[in-house]
């Protein structure tokens, strides 16, 4: 019978059906480096029976682990942590495991190190899923012929940026794209691919927010056999893009370790594969985008400067769907055409309360946003026509809400509304009424956002975009 540290051991009695409800890798060992925590997923994860680890010491379980390799043996004698740390390994029936983890030594109150904790994720799945793209995307460049991008707009300022992208794509420099998530910043990066002298070549698209570091890095600059468990000789994106385009999205996810290697990367055009002992040379041009103001993160040290200046030799910047709300109508009758086929209802056009509905929505996921909510209203619609009302995010989770609970609270037109002109133009008048409706409203609601939106019959996000935008203050409303 195992003897367990009298604290560590009322630790787990605590905290033990939270960590088996958790459906992660976690693993805990004692001061003799045994295991006394050992759940069904790390189980599964190492091939190794739950009942035989308990109380067995680590390097029983993993015979051929050195003491110096393990995390939580140095956690355990040495108080190291690990934060997000990869490892690839065999497991014990030899099936390669990728593994991100952080690993911490427990204390007693007395500040002695009783044992090591672990908690991971396993991310086996992601390196096949990556391997899978990459084979699909080596199939699909074969045949490199691609159209231009559709890209549906009325407004003047979407035209001023699309003119610049012209520009920026038939000269062979980076570009970085910056805009909100939905924007459509990979439609722009394939317009550039498309009008550039690299056309006929790959594009290749890589989402640097969807990888662990080590992954970015053997996805970009690929691997050569040995240089790590399980590598293989593999061609990085770097290599498979030669002559073509590379769109890095999300780069502002990039580690600033990467960002230093993708850095050398422009200014030589060289780089070495994991594991590899010469110099690889590849003809990519690289576009980037990110979803972040780049001040913001040059100021938060989330970017290198450097990078930055050398990728914004071409700058794009798209707007917002708010900052151009004359697309919306031409958008919203793209989409309807384009997914008229996948309901069950014809739907054909769009009614004017619809269009109104979609125009006072401040659309904060943008273009993508505005797609799905559409696709959602046609689902929804009973009737052959027009489509007549929008459903947003906000009236899906009130669907079941009952309606009859605001019947007995006055309409906010109800209330006294100071429409004094003061000399102020026409718009400034609008925009002071609308305020005050909104305030009287929040009053009547005791400061709800949801409750007031429905006596103003708008949308909550709706509400919420105005609040800010006329600053009204969210405590005592007068």
């Amino acid at each position: 019978m195992m003897t367990i540290d009298p604290e560590l051991l009322q630790s787990l009695e605590i905290f033990k059906h939270f960590f088996d409800l958790i459906h992660q890798p976690m693993a805990i060992i004692d001061k003799e480096g045994k295991y006394v925590y050992y759940n069904q997923e790390s189980a599964e994860l190492d091939g190794y029976p739950i009942e035989q680890a308990i109380g067995k010491p680590m390097l029983k379980v993993y015979p051929k682990m050195r003491k110096e390799d393990s995390t939580m043996l140095q956690a355990l004698q040495h108080g190291k942590e690990y934060q997000n740390n990869y490892q690839s390994y065999y497991n014990h029936v030899g099936k390669l495991v990728d593994y991100m983890h952080t690993t911490v030594p427990l204390y007693n109150k007395n500040q002695k190190i009783i044992g090591a904790i672990e908690i991971g994720r396993n991310l086996s799945t992601v390196r096949q899923l990556q391997d899978q793209v990459f084979k699909l995307n080596s199939k699909l460049y074969q045949n490199k012929e691609q159209p231009l991008p559709e890209i549906v707009f009325v407004s003047k300022t979407m035209q001023e940026v699309i003119d610049q992208t012209n520009i920026l794509g038939a000269n062979d420099v980076p570009v970085l794209i910056v805009g909100e998530t939905g924007t459509g910043k990979e439609l722009f990066a394939r317009l550039i691919h498309q009008i550039s002298q690299r056309r006929d070549k790959a594009f290749i698209s890589l989402n640097c927010s969807a990888l662990p570091t080590t992954l970015i890095e053997s996805t970009l600059f690929g691997t050569v056999k040995g240089a790590f468990t399980g590598a293989e000789n593999r061609q990085g994106y770097l290599e498979l893009a030669n002559g073509g385009t590379l769109f890095l999205d999300e780069l502002n996810a990039m580690p600033l370790e990467m960002q230093s290697k993708l850095l050398r990367f422009l200014q030589e055009k060289t780089y070495w594969q994991l594991g590899g002992n010469k110099e690889m040379h590849s003809d990519v041009r690289i576009v980037a985008a990110m979803n972040e103001p780049p001040t913001e993160l040059l100021k938060t040290g989330k970017m290198r400067s450097d990078l930055f200046f050398r990728l914004n030799v071409g700058l794009i910047k798209l707007p917002a769907l708010r900052d151009r709300t004359e697309d919306i109508p031409v958008l919203a009758r793209y989409f309807i055409d384009k997914h008229k086929n996948d309901v069950n209802v014809v739907i054909s056009g769009i009614s004017e309360h619809a269009l109104q509905q979609l125009i006072s929505a401040p659309w904060p996921g943008n273009v993508r946003m505005l797609e799905n909510t559409i696709v959602r209203s046609m689902v929804l619609q009973n009737e052959p026509g027009e489509l007549q009302n929008i459903v947003l995010d906000e009236d899906l989770f009130d669907l079941n809400s009952s309606s009859s609970q605001n019947d007995d609270i006055n309409k906010p037109e109800n209330l006294p509304i100071n429409t004094s002109t003061d000399g102020n133009n026409l718009i400034e008048q609008v925009e002071n009424y609308e305020r005050q409706l909104i305030i009287n409203a929040l009053n009547q609601a005791n400061g709800k956002i949801i409750t007031a939106a429905k006596l103003l019959n708008i949308s909550r996000t709706t509400l919420q975009y105005k609040v800010k935008k006329y600053h009204i203050q969210m405590g005592v409303i007068n």
